[in-house]
C-alpha cells in the first residue's frame, strides 16, 4: 500500500482519532487539518524487545497503525534494540534490568511475528534504533543533552515519587527536600546540624532538620541512564525525520521530548498520539495487572479464550472491545446490552479470530463451554512431570511453594475430582490434577 493516495474522509479521520487515541499533540484541529491536506504521513510506534511477548496493551497503537496505513499512510514500526539494554523507567519506581544483546535479538524475532498478526509484512517500515544510537559518540550525546533540562525530567511523576520529601515543622506541608541523599546509606550516616531553609507554602524560615526529610516509598536511587533514557527515544524521532509517533498515554513524556527535539533540530511539528490504556475505571487498575496473568498474542486459542473470560473484569469488556478489536462501535452497542458472560464470550472468541481463525474461535468457544459450562474434562490439558502433590501444583500453576501449599489447605486442589490436602501426596501417570477452577493439567 505504500504510495497508495491518501484517504481523506472526514468521518474515517474522526474514527482514526477518537477511537484508541486519549491526547493529541499539539492538537486534535491540528492532526485534523494535516489528514485532510492529502500527505502520505509517515508515523511510528517504537517498542523494545524486553519480554517475548507482546499482550493486548500493544495491540491498541498497533491497531491504530493499521488504521493509518488503511488511509494510505506510512506505518513505521521502530524496534528499539538500544534502548532496551537500557531500559524503559516509564512506570517503575525500580531500576529496570538491562538485557544481553542475544536476549534483545531472540524477543525481537518474536515480537515482528506477532506484529504480522495485525500489520501484513511488507506493509510497512522496520527500523532498529541501535543504527544511529550505537554510532554516537560522547561528545553526540553532550550535545544532545544540551537541549533537555534536568527540570524538564524531574517532572516526571515517577521521578517525584523517588525524591526525598521534606515536612516544615510549622505548617506541616510537604514539599521537595533541598537535600537530596543518593542512597539510604547516604542519609543514615548524613550529619546535619545548624541548617534552616524558607519553607515554599508558609514562608516561613525554620530549621532544617534531618528527622523531617523522608522518602514516601523505600528509596530507589534514579539512575543518570534513566534520565538518558527519553532523551534517546527522542532522539529517536529525529533520526528518523518523522511526522507522527504513537504509543500509550503512560509514554507521552517521552513522545513529548521527541517533538521538543524534532522542533528544535529539524524545525519538524511531530503530531503525537497517545493512546487510551487497558485501565478498569473502577479500581484504576491496568487490566494487564489482574490475577491470571496477561493476555498475550503468542497464547494458543485455548489459552487466549480462557484468559479473556478469566482476566477480564464485566466493567472492561466494552472498553476492550473498542480499543483491541476491529469491531464496529454499533455493533458493541449492540451487544453490550447482553448478559457480561455472553459479551464476554463474544470478546474471546473475537481475539482468538483477529490472531488465529475463525475456525479456532468456534473451537476454544465450544471447548470453554464444554468443561466449564457442562463440567468436562478439557480435551486437550498441558502434561507435567509427577512427584509431591505440592511440587506439582507449583510447577503447573505458575505459583509459589506457599502459595501452592494455601491452594492445597484451602481445597483448590483435586486430584481426578476429588480434593486433596496433602502438601506431600505422590501423583501417579494419568492422574488429572485440577487447580482452582479452570486449571486442567495431566501428570505424564
Amino acid at each position: 500500500m505504500f504510495g497508495s493516495k491518501t484517504v481523506t474522509d472526514e468521518q474515517k479521520i474522526e474514527e482514526l482519532l477518537t477511537r484508541r487515541i486519549e491526547a493529541v499533540f499539539p492538537s486534535k484541529e491540528e492532526a485534523e487539518k494535516r489528514f485532510k491536506e492529502g500527505k502520505e504521513l509517515r508515523v511510528y510506534l517504537g517498542i523494545d524487545p524486553t519480554g517475548p511477548h507482546l499482550h493486548l496493551g500493544h495491540t491498541i497503537p498497533l491497531l491504530f497503525l493499521k488504521q493509518l496505513l488503511e488511509l494510505g499512510h506510512k506505518p513505521v514500526l521502530l524496534i528499539g534494540d538500544f534502548t532496551a539494554r537500557i531500559g524503559d523507567p516509564t512506570g517503575k519506581e525500580t531500576a529496570r534490568k538491562s538485557l544481553t544483546e542475544k536476549e534483545v535479538k531472540n524477543n525481537m524475532i518474536n515480537y515482528l511475528g506477532q506484529v504480522y498478526k495485525i500489520l501484513p509484512k511488507g506493509s510497512f517500515e522496520v527500523k532498529y534504533n541501535g543504527s544511529w544510537l550505537s554510532k554516537m559518540s560522547f561528545q553526540d550525546l553532550v550535545e544532545l543533552a544540551s537541549h533537555v533540562t534536568v527540570q524538564q525530567m524531574l517532572q516526571r511523576e515517577m521521578f517525584q515519587r523517588r525524591l526525598w520529601k521534606w515536612k516544615c515543622p510549622n505548617c506541616k506541608k510537604v514539599s521537595h527536600s533541598q537535600i537530596q541523599f543518593g542512597t539510604q546509606e547516604a542519609y543514615d550516616t548524613a550529619m546535619m546540624q545548624d541548617n534552616s531553609t524558607k519553607c515554599s507554602h508558609c514562608g516561613q524560615i525554620v530549621p532544617l532538620e534531618k528527622k523531617a526529610i523522608f522518602s514516601e516509598t523505600e528509596l530507589r536511587p534514579i539512575g543518570l541512564n534513566e534520565f538518558l533514557y527519553p532523551l534517546m527515544q527522542g532522539y529517536d524521532s529525529v533520526a528518523m525525520k518523522i511526522d507522527g509517533e504513537v504509543g500509550g498515554n503512560d509514554q507521552t513524556f517521552n513522545m513529548l521530548v521527541g517533538r521538543d527535539l524534532e522542533k528544535k533540530l529539524l524545525n519538524k511539528d511531530k503530531l503525537v498520539f497517545a493512546t487510551k490504556l487497558l485501565v478498569n475505571a473502577e479500581s484504576g487498575k491496568k487490566m494487564s495487572k489482574t490475577e491470571g496473568g496477561l493476555i498475550s498474542l503468542s497464547d494458543s486459542p485455548q489459552d487466549m479464550f480462557g484468559k479473556t473470560m478469566k482476566t477480564v473484569p464485566d466493567e472492561m469488556i466494552e472498553l476492550v472491545f473498542r480499543l483491541c478489536t476491529e469491531k464496529p462501535t454499533e455493533w458493541i452497542e449492540d451487544k453490550k446490552r447482553s448478559e457480561p458472560y455472553d459479551f464476554k464470550k463474544e470478546l474471546a472468541s473475537e481475539l482468538v479470530r483477529m490472531y488465529y481463525d475463525e475456525k479456532e474461535a468456534v473451537k476454544a468457544w465450544q471447548e470453554w463451554d464444554r468443561v466449564f459450562s457442562r463440567g468436562e474434562l478439557p480435551s486437550e490439558m498441558e502434561e507435567v512431570e509427577g512427584g509431591r502433590l505440592v511440587d506439582v501444583v507449583e510447577a503447573s500453576g505458575g505459583v509459589s511453594s506457599t502459595q501452592a501449599k494455601r491452594l492445597i489447605d484451602q481445597g483448590a486442589v483435586r486430584i481426578n475430582d476429588e480434593v486433596v490436602k496433602e502438601w506431600d501426596r505422590q501423583t501417579n501417570k494419568g492422574d488429572v490434577l485440577q487447580i482452582g477452577p479452570k486449571k486442567f493439567v495431566r501428570v505424564k
